[in-house]
């Protein structure tokens, strides 16, 4: 069922999804999914495997093109035709798998793509300031310099984090994030979620983990073949 709009007396700015279906050739892996996301929050995709949870996801993030449905995003229309689409709308993505370049700096990858020119060179004091601010902003101590293979896998997920916030992201979608991460790491990007929560960013947050979804989630969508089989609030997520 698509996601019923009729009760709220003034629309939110956040994400509204409705009725997303998808399917490759006979199996259908996304059915009539409907949830929203309101600023300043976190919502939850919580379920196994196979659950559907990556699909409404990479769809909201422009990498995969739903059959049918609709995406209301800041009271707008929404169908991103790519993940550079999407991320010029302020909806970007951290991928379990990180998208970085290895062999370039922590500055060169936040700003890969557009990096700062002076007189035909690139401007590296400007850019190593502005990565250096945005780090900051994270709380993480690291050289800008720094070639990104060198530095621990949580610290390298910051600096995706930096990177979608130079380019203005509104709404981050975090899938299994601390797949990799240590329970003091953990800490640290919930510490970091919750400061830009507070600044009013909006997060989706895949996971199978029920007690992260507990400590870091306003909201749980919880997803099982494709389909949404139950919503709970904070107080009443099941522990």
């Amino acid at each position: 069922m698509a996601l019923d709009l009729s009760h709220t007396q003034t629309p939110h700015l956040g994400l509204f999804v409705s009725g997303l279906c998808k399917s490759y050739g006979p199996v259908q892996v996304l059915a009539d999914a409907s949830f929203e996301v309101r600023p300043g929050e976190v919502v939850a995709l919580l379920g196994e495997n196979g659950a559907g949870k990556s699909t409404v996801s990479n769809i909201i993030a422009g990498s995969t093109k739903p059959d049918a449905g609709s995406i209301t995003w800041r009271g707008k229309p929404y169908s991103p035709a790519s993940p550079a689409a999407a991320i010029d709308a302020g909806v970007g993505m951290i991928h379990q798998e990180l998208k970085l370049l290895p062999d370039l700096s922590v500055a060169e990858n936040v700003y890969v793509g557009r990096l700062p020119m002076r007189g035909g060179r690139i401007d590296r004091a400007a850019m190593n300031a502005r990565a250096s601010a945005q780090l900051k902003r994270l709380g993480l101590d690291v050289s800008p310099d720094r070639k990104v293979r060198t530095l621990r896998i949580a610290a390298q997920q910051q600096v995706e984090i930096a990177k979608a916030l130079t380019l203005n992201a509104e709404l981050l979608i975090f899938d299994e994030p601390t797949a990799a991460l240590g329970s003091e790491e953990t800490e640290l990007l919930f510490q970091q979620i919750r400061k830009l929560k507070a600044e009013g960013m909006s997060f989706i947050y895949i996971s199978h983990r029920l007690d992260e979804i507990a400590e870091i989630a306003d909201r749980v969508v919880v997803m099982r073949d494709g389909r949404i089989v139950a919503r709970h609030e904070r107080a009443d997520i099941p522990v």
